[in-house]
């Protein structure tokens, strides 16, 4: 059934979306990278996924060059730019980068110069969503297994929370395990317009929504949203492309087709 899946998905058939859209949301962007994240080491700039409100993958983008730590902000903001370039934004969009390590200051004020420069009067939402953390959470009521039920949340910051993606499921006692995701936001609103503290309740049903749209598996429920999902998924499997050759560039057929499912 994986196989069979894979096959339609990769034909440009859409297995599944949301049955509503996902509100005050425009795109999400996923992004990653290849390569060695040591400071002052080359690595291969990565990729950003994109998906609209719907949960719906759009395509592919990357910039393939290897580049020098130091010199990521520039390699951001051309990434960004050839992203926003093949969008279809209103004049006010609302865009979620979605990241799975912590946001430098300089990595986001590239990220936003670019994304400011096609839609000035956007909202940029910045999420790192952690994985490799060592807060545990329990749930002591009997009828559970210990750990917190899927699809909850607990507030730890006025911009930060830790949800439930794989804990108690009375349909699915094997997603059992107490560990969550640690969800930083930052968000950058217009010029003169009011940024009040972001809705973290809003921002848990997003990524639980997001663990329902996996692609690659007849399984419905995934640990993590599909938006750093299917980024790490194309970082490793680049990697490994890498590995075999001196270069490596996906053709540009390819960047409208999940060919990394």
């Amino acid at each position: 059934l994986n196989l069979a899946l894979n096959i339609v998905a990769k034909c440009g058939v859409p297995p599944w979306v949301l049955p509503d859209a996902i509100p005050d949301a425009d795109f999400f962007v996923g992004l990653s990278y290849t390569g060695n994240a040591a400071r002052g080491a080359e690595r291969l700039m990565g990729y950003a996924n994109v998906f609209n409100q719907y949960g719906r993958w759009v395509f592919y983008s990357a910039n393939t060059a290897a580049f020098a730590y130091e010199d990521r902000a520039e390699y951001f903001r051309e990434l960004i730019r050839q992203t926003f370039e093949r969008l279809s934004l209103s004049e006010t969009p609302s865009i979620y980068f979605h990241y799975s390590a912590k946001f430098s200051r300089e990595d986001r004020q590239a990220i936003l110069e670019a994304a400011r420069r096609v839609r000035p009067r956007g909202t940029y939402s910045f999420v790192w969503i952690n994985e490799h953390h060592n807060v545990r959470l329990y749930d002591e009521r009997p009828e559970t297994n210990g750990s917190l039920t899927r699809g909850s949340y607990v507030v730890s910051s006025p911009y930060q929370l830790y949800l439930s993606t794989t804990g108690h499921n009375p349909y699915r006692k094997t997603l059992g395990t107490p560990k969550m995701l640690e969800v930083n936001i930052t968000v950058e609103r217009p010029e003169g317009v009011p940024n009040p503290k972001p809705d973290l309740r809003a921002l848990a049903i997003q990524l639980l929504s997001l663990t329902k749209l996996n692609w690659a598996s007849t399984d419905s429920l995934c640990a993590e949203p599909i938006t750093i999902k299917y980024a790490g998924d194309i970082a490793y499997l680049t990697s490994a492309f890498l590995r075999q050759g001196q270069t490596f560039r996906l053709h540009k057929v390819l960047e409208k087709t999940p060919w990394f499912l």
